[in-house]
């Protein structure tokens, strides 16, 4: 008897399958009504429920993006050869051109009228003549920099103090010191070797001496004293002046093996409390169902 015929719940087809006791069709037929008839061969209903696919729970969202998903509708050719272009209904109204109002007015047109014979053969006067020029700008040109001093001007003597005044200012440069090669020292003044200093002076230009705790560099070559070389070193100092061995590479490490001594140890209260997935991804089998 094969057990994927039977239409019944999955602890009496568990207890079926162990017992291996013959129950007859009759019995079977009560847990669910058989669908078609043919041939004397049953066909429960329950095949076509485990036929469907499994049901998706209702927070689930598909959010992978298909291969075969298209933003647009694709360019096809058209009657001509050419492309077509497929336009929505608001890019074909957007495309139409703007209609007019009806209380649009265009421009007025100037108004052309004749002039008489007698008006053209007459000779202005002087102020038809100057309004009928065209109006000067307003901007002026900037002035310019150089004043220019009138020709017919007498030329007069100036006074002393403007000739000083006119002559330019010569620039005295105090830092500059004639050196013929780079690094050149500066000469003392005459005045600075004749003068007398002050005891605060005096003060100052003294050398600032060492500190007494400090001590000059080491030399690179020391010399090593001779109880340093007679004495022996004890076992710690031998261990740690030996240098660092690779530790020996395990061929047969299986890094997901749980160690006896990891099954057996009880986790603290933190370690359960952040073991514990979050309370949104916790689902129910029977919401699955659903």
């Amino acid at each position: 008897m094969k057990a994927w015929r039977l239409g019944m719940t999955e602890g009496t087809f568990s207890l079926l399958f162990r017992s291996e006791v013959h129950v007859p069709v009759l019995v079977l037929s009560n847990f669910r009504e058989p669908v078609v008839r043919s041939n004397r061969q049953y066909k429960y209903s329950r095949i076509i429920v485990l036929a469907q696919p499994k049901p998706l729970h209702n927070d689930f969202r598909d959010q992978r993006r298909s291969v075969y998903w298209i933003d647009r509708t694709p360019f096809a050719p058209g009657p001509n050869g050419t492309t077509q272009i497929v336009a929505t209904e608001r890019i074909n109204e957007l495309s139409k051109p703007r209609s007019l109002t009806a209380n649009f007015k265009f421009n007025k047109m100037s108004a052309i009228s004749p002039i008489k014979k007698s008006t053209l053969e007459r000779n202005p006067a002087g102020r038809i003549l100057y309004l009928s020029l065209p109006r000067r700008p307003l901007a002026k040109p900037d002035g310019n920099v150089f004043s220019s001093i009138p020709t017919g001007l007498p030329r007069q003597s100036t006074l002393d103090r403007i000739d000083m005044l006119s002559q330019p200012r010569i620039r005295e440069d105090t830092f500059a010191t004639e050196e013929t090669r780079w690094g050149q020292p500066k000469p003392v003044s005459f005045d600075a070797m004749i003068c007398t200093p002050s005891s605060r002076l005096e003060d100052l230009s003294r050398p600032k001496k060492y500190h007494s705790e400090f001590k000059p560099e080491r030399p690179v070559e020391s010399e090593v004293p001779e109880h340093a070389l007679t004495s022996m070193a004890n076992q710690h100092l031998q261990k740690l002046a030996r240098p660092r061995t690779r530790t020996m590479i395990i061929d047969d490490y299986d890094p997901y093996k749980v160690t006896s001594a990891a099954q057996h140890a009880k986790p603290t209260a933190r370690t359960e409390l952040l073991s514990v997935p979050f309370t949104r991804k916790q689902k129910q089998k029977s919401q699955l169902r659903n």
